[in-house]
């Protein structure tokens, strides 16, 4: 083969590469921006987390002691101002699903006469059929699910019960169900 057509072929190939890099880059959860963004008060700290390691490069003090549920292969790390998360929640969430802003309406699930600082609320994206929240939220905790299409993101608290009580914003994960490992088998059946 001639010196010509070989580095016609290398020139070809590492394109090739560069294209598929690029490409890569910019498919969901990538690595580049965070899968989900709730609200303007969430502040992100570490987006495709894969492992404690992940954590610890990130400047996350003591990774170890998160209550990050096992078989998740994949997390963002988040901490929310809850005061004003509740207020977006009552006046209209805006959200970003895969760096594309969309605008949820919710409502009050009927449980304020009991004052314990706990609220829930349940809507949909504005515009998207099909589409579920379900957010409930603490002083200084958010539990939640988001189902847009035939995702489901989840949000849960990760810190320490104790750690949290002394963190003015502890520490969140979201993710999605695809980032769930599940054991291998058939399923259980349910009597």
């Amino acid at each position: 083969m001639k010196q010509s057509h070989i580095a016609s072929i290398a020139l070809l190939v590492c394109l090739l590469i560069v294209v598929m890099i690029a490409l890569g880059s910019d498919a969901p959860g990538s690595g580049d921006e965070p899968i989900l963004v709730v609200g303007d008060s969430m502040n992100v700290l570490v987006v495709d987390a894969r492992s404690l390691s992940d954590l610890t490069a990130a400047g996350i003090p003591a990774p170890e002691e998160l209550q990050i549920p096992k078989g998740i292969k994949r997390y963002d790390v988040v901490t929310f101002n809850h005061t004003a998360l509740s207020r977006e929640i009552r006046d209209g969430l805006s959200l970003s699903i895969h760096g594309t802003a969309y605008r949820a309406k919710q409502h009050g699930m009927g449980f304020e006469q009991i004052d314990d600082g706990i609220d829930t609320s349940e809507g949909a994206i504005t515009g998207v059929e099909g589409s579920d929240i379900l957010l409930t939220t603490g002083e200084n905790a958010l539990v939640g699910s988001i189902t847009f299409g035939n995702e489901t993101f989840w949000i849960i608290p990760v810190e320490p019960r104790a750690r949290a009580e002394q963190s003015v914003s502890p520490l969140h994960i979201i993710y999605r169900s695809e980032d769930v490992l599940c054991p291998a088998g058939p399923p259980a059946p349910i009597d």
